[in-house]
């Protein structure tokens, strides 16, 4: 029974590692190679480290607006089918991924008891993000990021990311989900 539960457990760590991989060959970061190079969107970085719960969330980037997000949310133009071909991965990744801390530079990894702590406690802010989506050519990136500052305090926001020349990840557009400050 034990045997059983471990390969289902390596079966989905497996899928989800190839749901990352580009069909049409291109190299996509792993997750936390991208959480890495993109969390100071939402992260102060005068902090040594933040809390990140160790599940991901569910991205909201399934159903948009695209006149809204061309009109308010986007730094950069961007077309139609990417933003269709970001919704659609997002529609077909609905699986569970656990962050690898070992991969993570800053982030502390905790589960949702420990960050509900943490939150009761007023210690420190708890971050939040959903499993980050890539376009088949890997040049652009959908991610949720939520920063927790309470029961009821918090910010959310959908982030899509455009790979530039140098290898760097430029936000390209921000809807606000929620805000309670």
């Amino acid at each position: 029974m034990i045997r059983r539960i471990v390969t289902i457990c390596l079966l989905i760590t497996g899928f989800a590692a190839r749901a990352q991989q580009s069909p049409t060959g291109a190299a996509l970061p792993r997750p936390e190679e991208f959480v890495n190079s993109i969390y100071s969107t939402v992260v102060d970085s005068s902090f040594q480290h933040y809390y990140l719960v160790m599940g991901t969330d569910s991205c909201r980037f399934l159903k948009y607006d695209y006149d809204e997000w061309i009109k308010y949310h986007l730094k950069e133009p961007l077309s139609f089918n990417i933003l269709n071909e970001l919704s659609e991965k997002v529609y077909l990744s609905r699986y569970p991924y656990f962050w690898k801390q070992a991969q993570l530079q800053k982030a502390v990894c905790v589960t949702r008891k420990q960050a509900d702590s943490l939150l009761q406690g007023k210690k420190e802010p708890v971050f939040s993000f959903s499993l980050p989506q890539f376009t088949d050519d890997g040049q652009y990136a959908v991610i949720d990021l939520n920063l927790l500052c309470g029961p009821s305090c918090g910010r959310g926001v959908t982030c899509i990311y455009r790979l530039t020349t140098k290898g760097e990840w430029k936000l390209a557009g921000e809807s606000l989900n929620y805000s309670s400050f």
